[in-house]
């Protein structure tokens, strides 16, 4: 049996056999759901901008906007209000005649600049959206303690997305001190339950998980200080080469003693002011070049020090061409999904299979895994689908544009993307991609960053978003894992559980295996991670919350990856970023509404 990993060739692979082969995919699934009849849509061309046709890529990006003032009238005044911030597309911000920084958008000031006065006059959107700008450094290193001051200005008026911002800062203590009671507190509050009534689980929260982290943060810290002592050293050498050779084209070099009025430095004897100066600014350099290899020594053998004690660390395991022009996509409006009295609301999904790549090698199972993850959604939980088969990156981007002009406040959406997916190692942060099937090796043009997806889940104004991501570093998508911000694995739900669960804003990816590589077809059909996904969805009978769904599909995953020698880890984590407040996301067989 030949094994692949959904990862491109410029990763190392993992040999297996002599007939091994390595590869990398990229999952991502979109599920729109609707109640009752299911409908899809499986024409990519189809997807398109709002009533414009299809839109560019650059248009498509989430980007802070400062719209015009509104004009108005107050008795026979006429006065024009100031202008008004939102997070939208670009198009959009263009259509409506607002600004924002078409370049630079890696800058700050910029952003901070759109939402600085408005959080200055007690706005706690804008507090909060200020809060996020100094957490993410954008551009620049992350400011963590002005971070935590403006969440908690916007936390203390009772703006959840800042109590859930606060409440993390809290748990791994940035900015603040760590302290896990008190960001339990804030996310009890942005979860609006008493203390009894919560409770969360805590994969991450061992000591030696904790330590781990701690360890990787100071490596990186004293890798960043090697490099840059290290530029520093190069720079004074060839500056003292330089100051040296000046001194002795310009002076004669003698063994004699040096009489009086010359200065001797090593074997070169000095006078007159140019030479004296030459000789002082020779010793400074070498004194200089001393402190700092010094310094350098210090960080390297701390350096060293930091890698032996993480590589000692056991390892762990988590648990738990041109593109057509279109109208705008369109799907049925269907009835809310309701059982027992609870409305669940109406759900939709975008599934994406990426199998047949233009430059990156293809892929086995990505089309089969993706149709059939549709056909259960339809048939067995009323989803109604986009199904985007070989999807560039515009037509994906498109598509997550176009749902947000169609999703409620009280819908669902779950993405499955299944495909190539990379790990770019050349920032100081990690980020994770997406691989469209235009997608090249080593250049990013077309590359899709986790970023702008979390973005966008942040503006679709869906309840709830659960991303199935089968790919190798899917888990990129949220870069962060809380320990506090996931429900517990109870599988008894009562009918307050779901209530609970519905009151507030859910942002979920479940990754086949985190940041790491994964395996691509198994069988003669599908993916390891997407075979155990179907078999859970067909066949659960009864109102399935994300965190049980990913515990019988870890197990089993987790438990095939060993027999075969390779072993594979899911993982489920809060997407942060997109503003994920401690809700659920629950599958509702269609035979069992309305009982």
């Amino acid at each position: 049996m030949e094994l692949k990993q959904r990862y491109p060739s410029g990763c190392r692979p993992m040999h297996l056999s002599s007939r091994t082969t390595v590869r990398m995919l990229v999952v991502l699934a979109a599920a729109m759901v609707v109640g009752g009849c299911a409908s899809s849509v499986d024409d990519p061309s189809a997807i398109g901008a709002a009533g414009e046709g299809y839109a560019e890529v650059d248009e498509l990006h989430i980007v802070d906007c400062l719209l015009p003032g509104q004009v108005r009238k107050l008795g026979n005044k006429t006065y024009v209000t100031p202008r008004r911030p939102t997070r939208t597309t670009a198009k959009d911000c263009n259509i409506r005649g607002g600004e924002y920084v078409a370049y630079d958008r890696a800058d700050y000031r910029s952003a901070l600049k759109v939402w600085l006065q408005r959080a200055q006059e007690g706005d706690p959107e804008a507090q909060n959206y200020v809060g996020e700008i100094f957490e993410k450094g954008l551009g620049r290193e992350p400011d963590y303690v002005s971070a935590a001051e403006w969440y908690r200005k916007a936390a203390e008026q009772g703006y959840a997305r800042a109590q859930i911002n606060l409440g993390f800062l809290y748990e791994q203590g940035l900015g603040v001190e760590e302290d896990i009671a008190t960001a339990l507190n804030w996310y009890r509050q942005a979860s609006g339950l008493e203390q009894d009534e919560l409770v969360y689980r805590s994969e991450y929260s061992e000591k030696i998980q904790k330590l781990r982290d701690e360890l990787t943060t100071e490596l990186s810290r004293a890798q960043d200080q090697v490099d840059a002592l290290e530029n520093q050293l190069q720079q004074l050498r060839q500056e003292r080469n330089r100051l040296r050779e000046e001194l002795e084209a310009s002076q004669q070099a003698e063994a004699e003693p040096a009489p009086d009025g010359e200065v001797e430095i090593g074997e070169i004897r000095v006078s007159g002011p140019e030479g004296e100066r030459l000789a002082q600014e020779l010793e400074q350099a070498r004194e200089r070049i001393s402190t700092l290899e010094g310094l350098f020594a210090q960080v390297r053998d701390e350096r060293e020090s930091l890698e032996t004690k993480l590589a000692q660390l056991p390892k762990q395991r988590s648990i738990a061409p041109q593109e057509p022009e279109s109208e705008q996509l369109k799907l049925p409006d269907r009835a809310a999904a309701t059982l027992d009295g609870i409305r669940f609301g109406r759900y939709y999904a975008l599934i994406v299979g990426n199998q047949d790549y233009q430059y990156l090698e293809d892929l086995d199972s990505p089309i089969n895994d993706a149709r059939r993850v549709r056909e259960i959604l339809e048939d067995k939980y009323g989803f109604s689908t986009i199904f985007l088969p070989n999807a560039n990156e515009g037509q994906i981007l498109n598509a997550l544009n176009d749902l947000y002009e169609q999703i409620g406040p009280e819908d669902n959406l779950l993405v499955y993307y299944a495909g190539h997916g990379s790990l770019s190692e050349q920032e100081r942060r990690q980020r994770g991609y997406w691989l469209p099937i235009n997608a090249r090796q080593d250049r990013l043009v077309h590359w899709i960053n986790n970023a702008v997806i979390s973005d966008h889940l942040d503006r679709i104004r869906a309840r709830s978003v659960l991303v199935l991501a089968d790919s190798c570093y899917a888990g990129a998508l949220a870069s962060e894992s809380s320990a506090l911000l996931l429900p517990s694995t109870q599988s008894n739900l009562s009918a307050e559980d779901i209530r609970n669960g519905l009151n507030n804003r859910a942002r979920i990816v479940i990754s086949s295996g985190g940041v790491k590589p994964v395996l691509d077809r198994v069988d003669r059909k599908h993916s390891l991670f997407a075979g155990s996904l179907i078999d859970v969805l067909s066949r659960n009978e009864g109102v399935l919350r994300e965190n049980m769904l990913f515990a019988h599909v870890a197990a089993t995953v987790r438990r095939r990856s060993e027999d075969l020698s390779l072993p594979q880890t899911p993982e489920m984590r809060p997407i942060r970023a997109a503003g994920h407040s401690g809700g659920d996301f629950y599958f509702v067989p269609v035979e069992g509404e309305n009982l």
